[in-house]
């Protein structure tokens, strides 16, 4: 089966005319007909819509895995935020991934905010060569999402969107982290001191410090998921 094949099949099943799907992905109409007649084949843009439409990049580039992000089984809907992926990522003809944007959680820069529903909504896409070699991650490591609260300010704003290595769970290295308590997803920066005690700070100086033993995290049910390595920011 061809992309186009399987960009026609994914619009059928989500139950969408072309020009339904156009509007919703972005896609020009005209572009989407040639992708369906495999006159030509979509781009890091284009793919990003189909994910805002809801279907599997992966699925659409390789016919691997399930056609639609929905059809993900909830087992594994949870696991982005709780620890690295063994899936496959797929590069498109130009060098570029989808790495998954979940909307729906937000990392509070501030006291905690309430996780929500694990599913990613949306995709940004990145140059493979440039999460290899500029930030040392793999692509299956990474997934984004937003922060709210101003307790990371000037750093960190509410909106902003941030690039999670979820391999990075150690805090060998001080720097922003992503850190789960109970239900609630904090955005701090660590620092590991002397006598295995973490030092849990903001960079509004406004917010107190507070410390954790390291060997208490998950007596504390603390976790850390993953160190922020790229912010984007909407101006």
């Amino acid at each position: 089966m061809t992309v186009g094949n399987r960009i026609r099949e994914a619009r059928t099943r989500l139950g969408l005319s072309q020009p339904e799907a156009s509007s919703k992905s972005g896609i020009p109409l005209g572009t989407l007909r040639k992708y369906e007649h495999d006159s030509s084949l979509p781009g890091a843009e284009a793919i990003t819509g189909f994910v805002r439409l809801g279907v599997n990049s992966n699925w659409l580039l390789t016919g691997e895995g399930p056609m639609l992000l929905s059809d993900t089984p909830l087992a594994e809907r949870a696991a982005p935020l709780a620890g690295s992926s063994e899936e496959t990522v797929s590069t498109d003809d130009a060098g570029y991934v989808a790495v998954a944007l979940y909307n729906g959680i937000h990392a509070a820069a501030g006291h905690g905010a309430v996780a929500g529903t694990e599913t990613p909504d949306d995709a940004l896409m990145f140059k493979e060569d440039w999460i290899r070699f500029e930030l040392g991650a793999k692509p299956a490591d990474l997934c984004l999402i937003r922060v709210s609260g101003d307790s990371m300010e000037p750093t960190l704003r509410a909106g902003d969107v941030i690039l999670v290595d979820r391999r990075a769970q150690q805090p060998d290295r001080e720097g922003i982290y992503i850190l789960r308590m109970d239900d609630m997803l904090l955005v701090k920066r660590l620092q590991a001191l002397p006598g295995g005690v973490l030092q849990v700070s903001s960079d509004n100086a406004a917010f107190a410090t507070w410390t954790l033993k390291v060997s208490e995290l998950e007596a504390n049910a603390v976790h850390i998921i993953g160190r922020v390595v790229w912010a984007g920011r909407r101006f």
